[in-house]
């Protein structure tokens, strides 16, 4: 039987998803701040990595199938809507509905 390892460095810190490789996790966190924030991690442990800075609450981050982006709820335009982003944090933007 496996001992259960602690990954992330603080908490609380929320699961959310699996990169398809495996390699990272995506997950809510609150750091101090007020604020609730996307971060990733190695699966393995090590230093997270913070992708969002809005104010407010950024949460319930997932993978795309294909690893390349990362879809979430944010409250940043007003209202609890869904975003995506780059898997790296860069490119957040809000995912026109009318468009899908």
């Amino acid at each position: 039987m496996e001992i259960p390892k602690r990954i992330t460095p603080v908490g609380p810190s929320y699961l959310h998803g699996w990169s398809p490789d495996k390699k990272f996790l995506v997950y809510t966190a609150e750091r101090g701040d007020g604020n609730y924030d996307i971060y990733k991690i190695p699966s393995s442990g090590g230093q997270e990595i913070r992708l969002t800075t809005a104010e407010g609450l950024d949460d319930g981050p997932e993978y795309s199938p294909d690893g390349k982006y990362i879809y979430f709820n944010s409250v940043r335009s007003g209202t609890m809507q869904i975003w995506r982003m780059n898997s790296d944090g860069t490119n957040q933007v809000q995912v026109d509905l009318g468009r899908i």
